[in-house]
């Protein structure tokens, strides 16, 4: 019975110990996180911006992106536009044949008009949701690149946000020009998509 309750008496000990060493390395941790919380409090943080107009027409990726974009749009119309004017001429030799016809020359004529049209109409809506997509894709695209090269720009001086401002959609009334990191942005933005150029 003694030996039972002495090596009870060792496993609560340890699991006492276990306990204290865990509370105390708890604290550790949390006192680490209080401390960083206060120090970012402590810092003062920076504010900058960039010009997302001069971005647009400076950056060499989104250039590239947008001319991709303009294409396959021109592409997308030509052929549009090639089966419309394809459509218009069988309608216009329907009317040049029309009173020369039979009814059921007129009826499979006319049947197979509105099956044209609704081809038309339907690989419109279509291609359009496809360039849609393809837009929305390629911009996200875009758009993750310029926070990848923000992620370390800010890092190595020290910015917490970069805003970006634009002459259509201005959500800040009042830049100090002082803030202004455009053409640091755009040079770092080009390089990297250089350096990523030349790796492929």
């Amino acid at each position: 019975m003694n030996k039972v309750l002495l090596a009870l008496n060792v496993v609560l000990l340890a699991a006492v110990g276990f306990l204290y060493f865990q509370h105390y390395e708890y604290k550790k941790k949390d006192h680490h996180v209080i401390q960083e919380t206060k120090n970012a409090a402590a810092t003062p943080f920076k504010i900058a911006y960039f010009e997302l107009d001069s971005l647009e027409s400076k950056y060499e990726y989104l250039k590239e992106v947008q001319g991709y974009l303009r294409d396959i749009d021109a592409k997308n119309t030509k052929y549009l536009r090639d089966q419309q004017e394809a459509y218009m001429q069988k309608v216009k030799e329907y009317q040049q044949k029309g009173p020369t016809m039979s009814q059921a020359e007129q009826g499979q004529y006319e049947q197979d008009l509105m099956a044209r049209q609704n081809k038309l109409r339907t690989e419109q809506e279509d291609r359009s949701q496809q360039i849609g997509a393809e837009q929305m894709r390629k911009m996200q695209e875009v758009k993750q690149k310029i926070r990848d090269g923000l992620r370390d720009y800010c890092k190595e001086r020290g910015y917490s946000y970069v805003f970006a401002s634009s002459d259509q959609d201005n959500l800040i009334y009042y830049k100090d020009s002082l803030r202004d990191v455009t053409g640091d942005i755009i040079k770092l933005l080009n390089d990297k998509y250089a350096a990523d150029k030349k790796k492929k």
